[in-house]
């Protein structure tokens, strides 16, 4: 979690310098597009660690459905920057490093660890999409935005269960 709020913060700070630099027509959607890129390689990230680390099956197969539906899902969105003409920080585009916690758990620990995160992590995405498709000002970002969420939801959906199903059993 500290990484990701310093990754934020780190992004936040590119930002406002590109933006003092070139003006941008639309901050929104670019500030969008920059926090579903950094949501994407983190599901990535995470997603893989959990398809090697993770002890049970179901957990390990979400890892890696997370991997596939997060790798194209930056896919589409890194066309969509570009056909946009938008230029974001090279902190929203490269790996992230392994998330420590996880890093350093195992067994049990590492799925409780995992499923807490993706609650998480998959609520506040979904929120910030839908925040997007019914307000954003970009009308292709707001319809990428759109396409997106089935599938985003269907993640919140899948790792709620998941969470439901082992929340007593690999509890702490």
């Amino acid at each position: 979690m500290k990484k990701i709020v310093i990754l934020f913060l780190v992004t936040r700070f590119a930002v406002s310098t590109a933006y003092a630099q070139v003006p941008d027509p639309d901050t929104t959607a670019r500030h969008f597009i920059i926090m579903a890129s950094i949501d994407n390689l983190q599901e990535i990230n995470t997603g893989t660690q959990a398809a090697q680390k993770a002890t049970r099956a179901d957990i390990r197969s979400f890892g890696e459905m997370m991997v596939t539906d997060h790798s194209a899902l930056e896919q589409k969105l890194l066309q969509l920057t570009k056909s946009k003409g938008y230029q974001i920080p090279a902190a929203a585009t490269e790996t992230p490093p392994p998330d420590l916690n996880l890093a350093k758990a195992s067994g049990d620990d590492f799925n409780r660890i995992y499923i807490h995160d993706m609650v998480v992590g998959h609520r506040s995405t979904v929120m910030m999409f839908e925040n997007y498709a019914i307000t954003g000002n970009d009308s292709e970002v707001r319809a990428f935005a759109q396409q997106m969420l089935p599938t985003l939801k269907e993640h919140a959906a899948v790792i709620n269960a998941l969470d439901e199903k082992y929340k007593k059993l690999i509890a702490k």
